[in-house]
Formats: structure tokens, sequence, C-alpha cells
């Protein structure tokens, strides 16, 4: 099957966007997701619980900004995330349930600068 690519608006954690995605992943056998929507710890902890699941096993759920935790929270003024309040946390929860994903950290050392350290989850099962 081809790829295409297919235009959704809305929230990426509304029950409606999810069954969209959900019914879109379906036509394919392989599936990488990746996550880079509002970065607070329980914004991304939806998404990781709606949307990774969808990965395919061998493949990817990619979560970016992972690398807030790492920063001063003086970076974030403005916003509603920071240091303990962002995708890193997120990840680090989500795995604790979830054992079908690791954190490939082999990745992140290829690639020396990224925004998504530990956030790199290859499903495994």
């Amino acid at each position: 099957m081809a790829s295409r690519i297919e235009m959704i608006q809305g929230s990426s954690i509304a029950p409606e966007t999810v069954e969209m995605v959900h019914a879109i992943a379906a036509r394919y056998k392989r599936v990488l997701v990746c996550l880079d929507s509002n970065h607070t710890h329980e914004h991304v902890l939806a998404e990781l619980k709606a949307y990774a699941p969808l990965a395919s096993v061998g493949s990817y759920c990619v979560v970016f900004d992972t690398v807030v935790e790492d920063m001063p929270k003086s970076m974030f003024p403005d916003r509603p995330w920071g240091p303990g309040d962002n995708p890193k946390t997120a990840v680090w929860e989500y795995l604790k349930q979830h054992p079908e994903f690791q954190i490939d950290r082999d990745i992140q050392h290829k690639l020396l600068i990224t925004v998504a350290p530990d956030g790199y989850l290859k499903r495994v099962s």
C-alpha cells in the first residue's frame, strides 16, 4: 500500500482524533509513531496511552522534546511545562507499566545531538 499524508485537525488527545488516527493506522502493517504536541507531562502521557500501542513491533514511538527535563526552568518562563513536568517525565512513567517498549539509547548516541533523549521508544513485543 502506498503511503499518503492525511491531515487531522483537533486536539491530539480528543477521543474523536484518537479514533481517526487509529482508523488510519489500521490500514498499515508497519507504523512509526511520533509525538510532538503540548509538552506537559499529563498531555504527553495521554498521547502515549492513546498512540504508542500503534507502533509496530520493531518500530518506534518517538517522543520529541524530552530534553526539556534537562534544561533550566528559566528556559520556559511562559510555558506550562518545564523540568519535572514534560515529555521525558511522561515517558518514564509510561514505561513503568509498558515493558513492550524500551528506550533505545543507541539512536541518541549516534545522533550526538537530539531534542529527544530517552524519547526513542522501541517496541520490542
